[in-house]
């Protein structure tokens, strides 16, 4: 993973983040701050109303400003992991779950994406499945296997 994906002034987003983040704004415009509205002015303001829609408005800005630079990754189509890949891994503690390093903007939207820019995110970066990559954690060092990279559905071979 090049820094620049990340430090650019391009956005790269997964085609469901860009989607996730853009019904968030829609949510934001079309429900949330309309029902701040009227705690806004006259003898029912609210002065934590008011804080709350100049976080929204701040929001949807910087969403807005994210989404007009944004690129939308391509499907991963390859067995080593790179920006957007969906990835089975096994933690130190032997659990298994899956990940998605994805640009730090889409990272919150769900539990499965994980920041590139995270320790573990930036360990995952050129893996394979059967790969034991170290994570360098601000709790010290750990040790994680990749599992499994799977091929998006659209992207695999017909089998005959």
């Amino acid at each position: 993973m090049s820094a620049s994906i990340v430090h650019s002034r391009e956005i790269a987003l997964t085609a469901d983040g860009a989607r996730l983040l853009s019904d968030r704004v829609t949510d934001i415009r079309d429900r949330q701050i309309p029902a701040l509205r009227p705690f806004l002015y006259g003898p029912d303001r609210d002065e934590a109303a008011v804080t709350q829609f100049e976080d929204l408005l701040a929001e949807v800005t910087r969403m807005d400003g994210v989404l007009a630079r944004a690129r939308i990754l391509d499907e991963p189509a390859g067995s080593t992991v790179v920006l957007g890949s969906r990835v089975r891994i096994r933690l130190a503690d032997g659990s298994r779950a899956w990940v998605r390093p994805v640009h730090p903007e889409e990272a919150a939207l769900d539990d499965e994406r994980i920041s590139v820019e995270s320790p573990l995110g930036r360990a995952l970066m050129g893996a394979r499945a059967g790969d034991e990559v170290p994570v360098d954690a601000p709790a010290g060092r750990w040790t994680c296997t990749v599992l499994d990279v799977p091929r998006p559905r659209a992207s695999r071979k017909r089998r005959g």
